[in-house]
């Protein structure tokens, strides 16, 4: 499945006058904005999660940017329809994996501040992923009928070669593998109508890339 782990849901922004410019916008769309210090936290926060060396390339800044988008996109969707948004207390379980990764409490607030980025910060992101997690099963998974005949050749087209080019042991069969053999092939029918309705969603709002923060 397309990997949503880090898709979240970005609160809209705004530039107050002053007399410096404290940040520079990078997207519009619509009446809201993307700047590019909320491109740089996302993937400082993404970075994070992942256990990676943040990119701040222009192509990921770009990349990223068209990820806050997608994020906005849902996040209009989920006001509209009145989708229910993930309280604290469901996530409490995330953040003791991550903090599991640390020797100690004072290790993780050090790795906090060498990334750049608050626990406030990071608890957001997850609380994002989770709203959008939501969403999809409540939006999407119900449209998802899977015929057994379907799943059947995918399985044994698709499913089953890859795991014996793995040289997966015993020997992978096809009554072995059905569940998550249809679960596999039921979560890229829903991936195929996320970026179908994203990509309508996008179409009817006026996006506007400021390429000078792109640079």
């Amino acid at each position: 499945m397309r990997n949503w782990a880090f898709f979240c849901l970005l609160c809209p922004g705004a530039v107050t006058a002053l007399p410096e410019i404290i940040d520079q916008i990078a997207v519009t769309m619509d009446n809201q904005v993307i700047t590019a210090s909320q491109i740089r936290d996302e993937i400082r926060a993404t970075a994070f999660l992942n256990g990676e060396k943040p990119d701040f390339s222009p192509a990921n800044r770009r990349r990223t940017a068209d990820r806050l988008i997608e994020q906005m996109l849902v996040r209009r969707e989920m006001d509209l329809t009145r989708y229910p948004q993930p309280s604290v207390s469901e996530i409490q379980d995330t953040m003791k994996q991550i903090r599991s990764r640390f020797e100690s409490e004072a290790a993780f607030q050090g790795a906090l501040a060498t990334a750049k980025i608050t626990q406030k910060q990071l608890e957001e992101a997850l609380l994002r992923q989770a709203a959008l997690l939501r969403f999809i099963d409540l939006r999407f998974r119900p449209e998802v009928q899977v015929e057994e005949s379907d799943v059947t050749r995918y399985c044994e087209n698709v499913y089953l070669p890859a795991l014996r080019k793995k040289g997966v042991t015993p020997e992978p069969t096809l009554q072995s593998v059905r569940p998550q053999c249809e679960e596999q092939f039921a979560a890229q029918l829903v991936d195929k109508r996320v970026d179908a309705w994203l990509k309508e969603a996008r179409d009817r709002s006026h996006i506007v890339y400021e390429e000078d923060a792109f640079q």
